[in-house]
C-alpha cells in the first residue's frame, strides 16, 4: 500500500520511495550517454552516391561553412602628429592587395568624395597627394581618429571621430577643389 503524502496546497503527491524496500516508485528512464573517450568515435559512413563535400582550394571550412581567405577592410588611424601630408597604410591591411591602385577615392558619411593619390614609401602604401588638403577641409585635428573602410579596390569609405570619440558629421564644401571627386 502506497502512503499518499500532500504539499502545502493540498495536492496530493506520490513518494519517490517505497517506505518498505526503500526501492524507487517511479524509477527513471534509461538514459543513453554519448560514448566517452575510450570508445572510438563513429565516422559517417558515405554511399556510392553520396560524396564528402570538399571545401574549394582558395576557402578553409570551419563547422561546416567557409570562409573567404581575404584580408581585412577596416583599419583605423589616430592622428598624433600636426603634419598630415601623407598617411601611411599598415603593413597588414595591404598585403592582401592583389594590386596597389594609383589612387583612392576617399568618401565620408555626407556623400563627399575626394582623391587621394598612393604612393609607396618605405615599403608601405601610403595616401599621398590630396590627403593633407582632405585633412584640412574635412578638420581633422589631432587626437582624432579616422577610420578607413574598403569598400571598392580603389574607394575607401572615411568616418572621423574627434577626441571626445564623436562622430565628426560636417559638408566640406569644397567640391571645387582639384581632388574632389566627381560621381
Amino acid at each position: 500500500m502506497a502512503i499518499e503524502e500532500s504539499n502545502e496546497m493540498g495536492t496530493k503527491v506520490l513518494p519517490a520511495v517505497d517506505n518498505k524496500d526503500k526501492q524507487p516508485v517511479h524509477p527513471m528512464p534509461e538514459v543513453v550517454l554519448p560514448p566517452t573517450a575510450e570508445e572510438e568515435p563513429k565516422t559517417p559512413t558515405v554511399g556510392d552516391d553520396e560524396r564528402m563535400e570538399e571545401p574549394p582550394s582558395s576557402k578553409r571550412r570551419n563547422y561546416d561553412h567557409y570562409h573567404e581567405e581575404d584580408g581585412p577592410t577596416h583599419f583605423c588611424k589616430v592622428i598624433v602628429a600636426p603634419e598630415l601630408e601623407c598617411i601611411p597604410m599598415p603593413l597588414g591591411f595591404t598585403k592582401h592587395f592583389v594590386a596597389v591602385p594609383t589612387e583612392f577615392k576617399l568618401r565620408n558619411n555626407t556623400g563627399c568624395s575626394w582623391r587621394v593619390t598612393v604612393k609607396l614609401m618605405n615599403d608601405r602604401v601610403t595616401l599621398d597627394q590630396g590627403w593633407a588638403t582632405y585633412a584640412a577641409v574635412h578638420q581633422i585635428k589631432i587626437g582624432y581618429m579616422v577610420t578607413f573602410k574598403l569598400l571598392t579596390a580603389d574607394t575607401l569609405k572615411v568616418i572621423i571621430f574627434d577626441d571626445d570619440g564623436i562622430e565628426v558629421v560636417n559638408k566640406c564644401g569644397k567640391h571645387d577643389e582639384a581632388f574632389a571627386a566627381r560621381d
